[in-house]
């Protein structure tokens, strides 16, 4: 609500907008990363006009038999010759690293793929065989009865999928699957320990299961009816398991489009037909909601009889997927994505070439036009100003309009809840945003002016992305008006709304919010005598190709005034607001602060001195205190405290002793957990241990209070408690960069009194087993770390980090070879 009462309502989600045509569905969306109303990217004319010129499936079926290749993120990668499986990214000649021999017991080879976890997988004679990259353990074959391996894709979680299809190992037919037989799929996991430890004497204490993750396979029946022809699967960033089918043509001739179907629990999801091809031969996931999939044209069109990419939009099961922006021909020889872990995915050329990226084209193509409507319903409530004839007064339109593009706005507005007709062109009202001109003829169509401001709501940094520019990129606004009628005022208590973006095909308008304010505050009737006002209504005010009433003119004359006035008004009556930590400038920031004494260290971030202004009055009454000093290193540290990652700890709580524990070492005089204990002693329960409430972790006393002490004896006492009085650690579990660090030992000496010592220490440990550990004080349950390359003077061998070979799928990468 403004200065004036007047309220606003807006469109700026994805639940506001739905399309106003079944055509739109494919040209406009809202997208969610970008929070913004685009227009889509699409297939610009296709050298081929329909699937029926895609090839036979006789031409296609010795790139289905070719066998896919796979990279690694150091760019060497591995194929299979017809012979053997080579590497190659590292030398001059390929490298053999499973050759004929090796190949034999397994069977003809039908994939190769790397998979997340440093493992090749191989499907061969219907088997998948793990190869490590690291040469941890031997390779190992994995089968199941009544299946038999033809495609693999890596899988993120580890371990890989696994395929069957159309092509058996060493078959040269496609063979439709009968009516009576499934597709199967299968998942890989597990992997062999790295040896194999002896048997264990009677009665030495060993782990029920010596590997809890050993290597297997299981199957999974995906229901495949007769006529359809799995091609490739591949797994999507974010675990989503999908395949790509073509269709046998039908009786009549017409060939289908191919089919992307998700793996489920339950089989094969509904199909998701891609438009513009029938008999892909690969396809591979650019992010989690677009896939590119290669196929082949025949030799009538344009492009002769080569392999083409398409990128497609992948939506809900079911919907047909579209193509995004144009083709991208590829070599003639290719037919394969390669298998990777990283991005860009690869293609393979063919001919003996290496790899070669897959990059979008230079030129984006877009829709030129699409439209969507405010969407009503479903828990999305209409546009109501709460009574019958209510003026709407004005659009505010937070927007990126590039040269040559720009949107129509059409509103409408009735006293029943009936949207009116999209044919119905008397009931809908046109107003022009950037470079476009208006779908009708009808003079005077009213068109927005850009604002030299980020939004009209008081202090809002609005929705929109980016950097304003001028009369292209930021807030707009128009008075609503209805274009060649004698009355212009637009009344009603429903207002209802299109959107239509315009586009060049090269580039698209992004709308992030639309905003609609009313009933109209008038000036005109607020503040000038009676005698100016309108005295024209119904069908006479509704009236045609006439110039507009003189009232009329003077009130939208005057709104012309309003819309600079009540900005400057809204931001006087919300100046409160700059008092507001979240709200106020970056500049008055120091200003603010010094309001309750408080001063910022310049280390200390834009973004974390708000977070610690606004968490100031209830840092105050705990300043000097074990809680201030948390809160304080909360704020700063977007909540480290709180989720564990700092532990503050009075070093009271440290003095404990512990178990004697054969094999450890506890000389640890350097480890912040055990600060100053050399040397370990036995605890006995109600001496030295105590089991019970939280006050009772510590160790309280060296001495049972019924035993007689020596003043040599006390006095130790009192020297040890001293030792560790008055002071507090501040326990780092996790990897904060250094500037945090420093900025945690700069606040800490700022929070704590004068008399209390403060240290900061990396913990060297997440968590101590045995070691008479105290979680949530000294240890911290976080993500596990995986082991990293040795690093010397800082790595521990066998700790953390261990010595291996690269996961390189050309060994000569770091100077070695095979064995």
């Amino acid at each position: 609500m403004d200065a004036n009462k007047q309220r606003f309502w807006m469109l700026a989600e994805r639940a506001r907008f739905s399309p106003a045509t079944q055509q739109d569905e494919h040209r406009i969306r809202f997208e969610d990363e970008r929070r913004a109303l685009r227009l889509q990217s699409v297939l610009a004319d296709p050298p081929w006009r329909d699937a029926n010129q895609i090839v036979a499936p006789g031409i296609i079926l010795p790139y289905l038999t070719n066998v896919p290749a796979s990279i690694d993120r150091f760019g060497t990668w591995a194929y299979f010759d017809g012979v053997n499986v080579v590497a190659a990214g590292a030398g001059p000649e390929p490298h053999v690293i499973l050759d004929s021999a090796a190949l034999l017991p397994y069977g003809n080879v039908t994939d190769v793929a790397i998979g997340y976890d440093d493992i090749l997988y191989v499907a061969a004679g219907g088997n998948v065989v793990l190869l490590d990259l690291r040469r941890r353990f031997a390779p190992v074959q994995l089968s199941t009865p009544g299946f038999s391996a033809w495609r693999l894709a890596a899988h993120p979680a580890g371990g890989c999928v696994a395929l069957s299809g159309p092509i058996a190992p060493g078959q040269l037919q496609p063979t439709p699957i009968p009516s009576s037989m499934s597709a199967r799929f299968a998942r890989v996991v597990g992997r062999p320990l790295p040896f194999v430890p002896p048997e264990a004497p009677p009665g030495v204490f060993e782990p029920s299961e010596r590997n809890p993750n050993p290597p297997e396979i299981s199957m999974q029946s995906l229901g495949l009816f007769q006529g359809i022809h799995p091609a490739a699967v591949a797994v999507s960033p974010g675990g989503r398991v999908a395949v790509v089918c073509w269709r046998q043509p039908a009786q009549d001739g017409t060939i289908a489009p191919a089919e992307l179907r998700f793996v489920g629990e339950n089989g094969l999801g509904d199909a998701i037909p891609l438009q513009g091809l029938s008999r892909p031969t690969s396809f591979t996931w650019l992010a989690e909601g677009t896939i590119a999939v290669i196929f082949r044209v025949s030799e009538g069109t344009m492009l002769g009889g080569k392999a083409v990419a398409l990128a497609y939009s992948i939506g809900k099961d079911g919907e047909p997927a579209v193509p995004l922006g144009d083709y991208y021909p590829l070599p003639p020889k290719t037919a394969h994505f390669l298998h990777s872990v990283s991005s860009p995915p690869h293609y393979d050329p063919g001919a003996g070439e290496p790899p070669a990226p897959f990059h979008q084209v230079s030129f984006p193509s877009y829709a030129t036009s699409g439209e969507m409507e405010n969407a009503m319903g479903d828990g999305v409530p209409p546009i109501d100003a709460g009574e019958p004839g209510a003026t709407w007064h004005r659009i505010y339109l937070e927007a990126c309009l590039p040269v040559r593009t720009g949107v129509r706005v059409f509103l409408a507005a009735t006293n029943t809840l009936e949207r009116p007709s999209r044919e119905d062109a008397g009931a809908w009202y046109e107003h022009l945003f950037g470079d476009v001109e208006p779908r009708s003829n009808a003079p005077d169509v009213p068109r927005g002016a850009w604002v030299p401001a980020a939004s009209e709501l008081p202090f809002h940094e609005g929705l929109l992305s980016g950097d304003i520019e001028p009369e292209r990129r930021g807030l707009f606004t128009a008075l609503v008006q209805r274009s060649n009628r004698r009355v212009r005022s637009l009344r009603g208590r429903y207002l209802w709304v299109r959107i239509e973006l315009v586009g060049d095909g090269r580039a698209t308008p992004e709308v992030a919010a639309l905003r609609m304010y009313g009933p109209r505050f008038s000036y005109l009737n607020q503040y000038l005598p009676e005698l100016y006002r309108e005295e024209i209504f119904g069908e006479e005010a509704d009236a045609s190709l006439a110039r507009a009433t003189p009232a009329d003119f003077l009130e939208r004359f005057l709104g012309i005034v309003e819309g600079v006035l009540t900005p400057i008004e809204d931001r006087v009556a919300s100046a409160f607001m700059l008092t507001d930590p979240r709200k106020a400038p970056g500049e008055s920031l120091e200003w603010l602060a010094s309001f309750i004494g408080l001063s910022f260290d310049p280390l200390v971030p834009e973004a974390r001195r708000r977070r610690l202004l606004t968490a100031a009055p209830r840092i105050r009454p705990w300043r000097g205190t074990l809680r201030g000093l948390s809160l304080a290193l909360d704020a700063v540290t977007d909540g480290a405290v709180a989720r564990g990652a700092l532990v503050i700890v009075e070093d009271f709580r440290l003095r404990r002793t512990f178990s004697t524990i054969l094999g450890a070492n506890l000389d640890t005089e350097d480890d912040p957990l055990l600060p100053g204990l050399v040397e370990s002693g036995n605890s006995y329960v109600g001496d030295t241990l105590f089991l019970g409430a939280e006050g009772q972790k510590e160790f309280l006393a060296l001495f049972g209070e019924g035993i007689e002490r020596t003043a040599a004896e006390h006095e130790a006492v009192e020297a040890f408690f001293e030792r560790l009085a008055h002071r507090v650690t501040i326990l780092v579990h996790e990897a904060l960069p250094p500037a945090d660090i420093a900025l945690v030992r700069r606040l800490a000496e700022l929070e704590a009194p004068a008399h209390v010592r403060v240290s900061v220490a990396r913990a060297s440990h997440p968590f101590m087993v045995g070691i008479a550990s105290l979680v949530g004080v000294d240890s911290f349950l976080g993500a596990p770390v995986l082991p990293g390359s040795v690093r010397v003077g800082r790595s521990a061998l066998g700790v953390r980090d261990v010595l291996a070979r690269l996961p390189s799928l050309d060994p000569r990468l770091e100077g070695g070879d095979s064995q």
